[in-house]
């Protein structure tokens, strides 16, 4: 059964450790560019840990590629974040600080809240001036690259990239992994970065013959195999009976915390309980956020639909309008035609036309609302907090990836 469904079976502890003890490890790219949001400590701690496997890793080129792409974004984007941070400090120290109203505070804490801000405002001032500093210099570029000299996987030819490019639009219509997620969030040959670095992986693994563990923080369901109450059970079955089968190794796959708790392990160190925390304290952060912004879409859009909603009733009160009113338009007609003049018959066909002016005014007022509603739709749509929200939600889910 086991060597008939490798992908279902988890690994045991002693298979585990032999990966660990002669496999080769490679890392995808969130797990570098996370390197610029963790703390010092947290940073060092794990690019330490990495060089301790030295003689084992090595980093796929599309992950290289993906991190060289985008490091500068993100080190502006923790710029920002320190510096929305400081913003906020300064708001609090001003509200704490107002004289005029309560809750008057004494002055000896007013000087010590003052003391205190000091001190918060020149270490975020600090750190904001490391990052703006690190786009000319980059202190983390440079022992990443010292860590990968000659640990980077040879990049894939044109006709190759061809070849996955038309081989990943068929696996993702079949919703085979991994990297069929990224078609929600990415647009052209980008949504095929996952496949063209597992595609690496499994080159990597069939050249040098040994098993294979990859460092991800990647989330998405096509990258890990979940059951129903939410358990992580391991890399997707079909990863790894398709580097099985392509090159006869197993394969395992561990998140950053997990790479850093069992790696310590592995090489009977403490295990960094601090900087663990702050890893998985970062991660619940974003899925909170992400949880946040998708509330807020769902919110603008449920309003987009009930606008929409009305608007369509709308249009097809004004197309009743429409028929009923040819329909009267005749009959008048034919009354005047057919029917001789008399007292009678030019009061009906008085009454007629005002019923018929009634529908032309109820059908005004129904244009009107109709535009003022496709305006409001427009508006909405324009809206700073909508844009924020769809930038900030898209920006998420292509940096990170992440899945709820």
């Amino acid at each position: 059964m086991k060597k008939t469904f490798p992908g279902y079976c988890k690994k045991s502890e002693i298979e585990i450790k032999k990966i660990w003890g002669n496999g080769i490890i490679l890392f995808d790219t969130n797990v570098l560019l996370n390197l610029y949001r963790y703390s010092d400590s947290t940073r060092d701690t794990i690019l330490d840990l990495i060089g301790k496997f030295s003689k084992q890793i090595y980093l796929p080129h599309q992950a290289g590629l993906e991190y060289n792409r985008n490091r500068y974004e993100v080190i502006a984007e923790q710029e920002k974040a320190y510096k929305e941070f400081l913003d906020k400090i300064i708001q609090i120290q001003k509200d704490l600080q107002s004289t005029n109203k309560p809750p008057f505070l004494s002055t000896k804490i007013d000087k010590t809240l003052n003391s205190v801000f000091e001190d918060v405002n020149a270490e975020v001032q600090e750190s904001i001036q490391k990052y703006c500093d690190y786009l000319k210099d980059d202190p983390i570029y440079n022992k990443i690259s010292n860590l990968f000299e000659n640990r980077i996987t040879e990049p894939f030819s044109k006709q190759i990239l061809d070849e996955i490019y038309k081989e990943g639009s068929e696996r993702y219509k079949m919703k085979i992994p991994p990297g069929f997620e990224d078609e929600k969030t990415k647009d052209g040959t980008r949504k095929f970065g996952d496949l063209i670095l597992w595609k690496q992986v499994i080159e990597k693994a069939k050249e040098l013959k040994k098993d294979v563990i990859l460092i991800t923080d990647e989330r998405k369901i096509d990258w890990w195999w979940k059951i129903k109450d939410g358990r992580n059970m391991g890399p997707r079955q079909e990863l790894v009976e398709e580097i099985k089968n392509q090159a006869n190794v197993d394969f395992h796959m561990y998140s950053s915390e997990r790479f850093l708790s069992y790696g310590q392990s592995f090489l009977n160190e403490q295990i960094n309980e601090k900087a663990l925390q702050e890893i998985q304290a970062m991660k619940k952060a974003e899925m909170d956020e992400i949880k946040r912004l998708r509330f807020n879409e769902f919110k603008f859009n449920e309003k987009e639909l009930k606008i929409n909603e009305e608007i369509e009733y709308y249009k097809n009160r004004v197309n009743e309008i429409n028929h009923k009113k040819h329909e009267l338009e005749i009959h008048i007609h034919n009354l005047i035609s057919d029917a001789h003049p008399n007292d009678e018959i030019h009061e009906h066909i008085h009454n007629l036309g005002i019923h018929k002016a009634a529908f032309d005014q109820e059908k005004n007022e129904l244009i009107n609302r109709i535009s003022d509603l496709e305006k409001s739709t427009l508006k909405n749509r324009k809206n700073d907090n909508y844009i924020d929200v769809n930038s900030r939600l898209r920006k998420f889910l292509y940096e990170k990836d992440s899945e709820l």
